[in-house]
């Protein structure tokens, strides 16, 4: 058992023995930590040893590099992150989607009717766009700056796609950046780049956990990563594995990603987060249907629960805004039909873009004050916590046993930067 991992374990004990012997209060009359502060610390010293690692892993690659005469770097493909910090379990309720602050529904609705053809025109959809950023500022902040690449941007297009070869092999870099020329001619506008046939690449940076993820409507194999990058894997995981994802209801297509990395378990799979929605909507079913019988008895009828637990409002504007738009507009905005059904459209909407606009209001509005009347923020609030408590707590064991596997790779990776 690794030092951090013990004091971990030892940690978590004591918490549970102050909690079962001394009453209320623990030794020196503290408070003990609950369960939802110890499972928070956790998740976020993940966070940290993930940071700590990826960190790491792009200067053994920028090692790798400059042995090879590479001394400029493209600072987006080294960038590494600070440590993410969550302060709760839960940082998204099911109904903030649909529930939304009384004045804010009245003045804006859903803020649907800015993402139609109709709204693009409209001079409040700038307006509402600046308020919605206000806000994100306001709860997120945001003080990230972008890399200065100056450097590597100003170099000549072929020691560029030298460099891009050398970190991720040429197999990965024909693939996502073209051949030489291509490249050249996309670089500098000059002839007709022809993206690969193969497909469009979605993500061209490792995920936060360490994998390359790529998409196509068919079956894709993403190249296996080669260069440097290949010789840090090795270094530290050994071979990396390639994993293939289908998506069962569209066609069976799918992508791959080459994976090597230890997983952190509480990103979870399909499995962790159904487990969260299945044990929500148990505690929910009562509370819903309150819900859906308040705004059935203000007019809106035929509203149901989707299995995530919250109502198809951007598929029914969809269908309100969209209704009188071409296919190629509606395949734009929504990649094809969608298998959530959506309540009929009223008669009471109008028929024309500002009717649409002033029911959309209207909706947002009862919406919101239902959700007074039934005490639904409130209750989803507590259930969802419930809900994510309990999953988490279901990962400890492996979440710890993940932290040692990445104690180990630390360790190794700094073996190597000192050697």
């Amino acid at each position: 058992m690794s030092v951090r991992r013990g004091a971990a374990a030892i940690g978590a004990a004591a918490a549970l023995a102050l909690t079962a012997g001394c009453g209320a209060l623990g030794l020196g009359g503290e408070e003990p930590e609950s369960d939802e502060a110890r499972l928070v610390g956790m998740l976020n010293e993940g966070y940290r040893i993930e940071a700590e690692l990826s960190a790491a892993e792009y200067r053994i690659i920028q090692n790798c590099l400059e042995a090879q005469g590479f001394t400029i770097h493209d600072q987006w493909s080294i960038m590494s992150w600070d440590a993410y910090e969550q302060e709760s379990l839960t940082d998204y309720y099911p109904h903030e989607e649909f529930l939304i602050d009384p004045d804010e529904a009245a003045e804006y609705g859903f803020g649907q009717w800015a993402n139609s053809p109709d709204g693009w025109e409209d001079p409040a959809s700038e307006e509402y766009y600046d308020a919605q950023n206000a806000k994100w500022e306001e709860e997120e902040g945001d003080d990230w700056e972008e890399p200065d690449n100056s450097e590597f941007e100003g170099q000549e297009p072929e020691d560029q796609y030298n460099w891009y070869v050398a970190f991720y092999g040429e197999e990965y870099v024909t693939q996502n950046y073209g051949t030489l020329q291509e490249y050249t001619d996309m670089y500098t506008g000059e002839g007709d780049y022809d993206e690969s046939a193969e497909g469009d690449i979605v993500e061209d940076f490792p995920e936060d956990d360490g994998s390359l993820v790529v998409e196509n409507d068919e079956m894709y194999v993403e190249p296996k990563p080669g260069g440097c990058q290949m010789e840090m894997i090795q270094a530290l995981y050994g071979e990396p594995t390639l994993v293939e994802e289908t998506f069962e209801d569209d066609g069976g297509g799918g992508y791959s990603y080459w994976s090597y990395r230890p997983e952190n378990p509480s990103y979870g799979g399909d499995e962790f987060w159904e487990t969260i929605e299945f044990d929500y909507a148990d505690a929910m079913g009562d509370t819903q249907y309150e819900f859906l019988d308040c705004i059935s008895a203000r007019g809106h009828e035929g509203w149901e629960f989707t299995e995530y637990n919250s109502l198809p409002i951007w598929e029914f504007f969809a269908e309100l805004y969209y209704q009188n738009a071409s296919e190629e507009e509606r395949m734009w905005w929504s990649d094809g039909p969608s298998s959530i059904e959506v309540p009929p459209l009223p008669d009471d909407a109008g028929s024309s873009y500002e009717e649409w606009k002033v029911y959309e209001s209207k909706l947002a509005v009862d919406f919101a004050e239902c959700g007074e009347e039934t005490d639904y923020a409130k209750t989803s609030e507590d259930a969802y916590e419930a809900a994510n408590l309990k999953a988490y707590s279901a990962l400890e064991e492996d979440f710890y046993a993940w932290q040692d596997e990445m104690n180990d790779a630390i360790k190794k990776a700094q073996e190597i930067l000192d050697a």
